[in-house]
């Protein structure tokens, strides 16, 4: 039920498919690996940026193959929805269209050998002219033919200013299960003679890129205000993040029941998880899904920690026939993939699943998609709640006639029910 009332509040609300959020995060390699954008001043961040502002924004992957080897990337200026904007790199970038990345190192003293590669930018030699949403793509010397990764990033400008805050619904329907957004966008400073088409609105959970609330339109707007007060303005709650540390391999943290290390590498299992769909609500800490790399004893976690081998096990009293049962999180960027797809044990009445991570501090939930769908549904495994803690992104476009092309002028964050 639960996801059938969510495709609905998508289908109402929402502009954006599966396959142009396909675009957002792609790795076409088996060998890149822990591949990180955020802000260069803070971890776990929104890749977010304020246009000439002196923010920069920090790439980081490994490569888990021997050697050095040529790395470029590439910038794309798109839309609110992720389709290409249409602008050319003269007209939204102050720089080379191309960037090399020269900064590389070697990881040290762990059993799988990688080599990381660094990109910060804007800098010296690069620099945006236009805001809104981007796409970096990573192109290897040699293969021409389609980047080795791509990773979405944004660039703002503080035009419209945002009131945001989250409450129980009210409708009888949503009351228990979701959590509803209120919004009120000051649109005082925005040049645009009419805002109820050229002002438009997404909404993300948890840093979940792959199923926002988008195109939402005002119910009043008045005052050089936007309001957005519906009543079906709503997200699935979900639940508090499933967590576990693998910051060492010698000690075990509260949810790792075993570990295997051999001269070769480590294997990590975490305690069997039950199924939350119909157990109360609980609080717990957790980090909105998101990770964090470290290592303990490293002097430079980025290059200090290893890679674990880590075993999830689901427990399930039978077979899903009608679909299947994922691993996500911030980690793998909430995607569905052979890697993180699970297998039914019938013998020990589990879905399991291994997936190969870099030392760190994890949050994941398990998801379930049926079979030609695109929509993920964390109900199945986890239950939905509206007093869970979640974080919103808000982010206010504006579509500018002049250029044709959708420019990002407002932003915020904001936690449901903290703690």
């Amino acid at each position: 039920m639960f996801q059938n009332l969510f495709a609905i509040l998508l289908a109402l609300c929402s502009t954006i498919t599966g396959a142009q959020t396909d675009r957002l995060h792609q790795n076409n390699t088996s060998y890149l690996r822990t591949v990180l954008l955020q802000r260069s001043d803070l971890e776990m961040s929104m890749p977010i940026i304020k246009i000439g502002s002196g923010d920069q924004l920090v790439l980081r992957f490994d490569d888990l193959r021997s050697g050095v080897h040529d790395y470029s990337y590439t910038f794309e200026h798109c839309n609110q929805d992720w389709t290409t904007s249409g602008l050319f790199p003269l007209d939204y970038l102050d720089g080379f269209e191309e960037q090399f990345i020269s900064d590389y190192a070697f990881s040290f003293n762990t059993k799988q050998s990688y080599t990381q590669y660094r990109a910060v930018f804007p800098n010296d030699q690069l620099n945006f002219l236009v805001s809104g949403n981007y796409l970096i793509h990573i192109w290897e010397s040699g293969n021409d033919s389609a980047p080795v990764l791509t990773l979405p990033f944004y660039v703002r400008e503080e035009l419209a200013t945002i009131q945001a805050s989250v409450q129980q619904p009210n409708l009888t329907r949503f009351r228990n299960d979701y959590q509803r957004l209120l919004l009120e966008v000051g649109i005082k400073e925005v040049p645009s003679s009419n805002p109820f088409d050229e002002v438009r609105v997404s909404v993300i959970q948890n840093f979940r890129e792959n199923q926002p609330l988008t195109d939402i339109k005002p119910r009043l707007i008045a005052n050089n205000t936007m309001l957005f007060d519906q009543t079906d303005l709503v997200f699935p709650g979900g639940k508090e993040f499933r967590r576990f540390d693998i910051r060492s391999t010698r000690v075990q943290s509260e949810r790792i029941v075993k570990m295997d290390r051999t001269q070769t590498g480590t294997d990590a299992w975490i305690n069997v998880d039950q199924n939350r769909s119909y157990q109360r609500y609980a609080f717990d800490n957790d980090v909105d899904g998101q990770f964090l790399i470290d290592a303990d004893m490293a002097r430079n976690k980025h290059l200090d920690a290893d890679y674990v081998m880590v075993h999830f096990a689901l427990e399930s009293p039978f077979w899903m026939s009608q679909g299947d049962y994922f691993v996500v999180g911030g980690f793998n960027h909430y995607q569905t993939g052979e890697e993180n797809r699970m297998e039914y044990d019938a013998d020990l009445q589990q879905y399991t699943c291994q997936i190969y991570l870099k030392q760190g501090y994890y949050n994941y939930l398990y998801t379930f998609l049926e079979h030609g769908s695109n929509i993920q549904d964390y109900s199945m495994a986890e239950g939905n709640y509206f007093e869970t803690e979640n974080n919103y992104q808000v982010m206010i476009y504006l579509h500018d006639n002049m250029r044709n092309a959708d420019r990002l002028i407002g932003y915020s964050s904001l936690t449901s029910f903290p703690r």
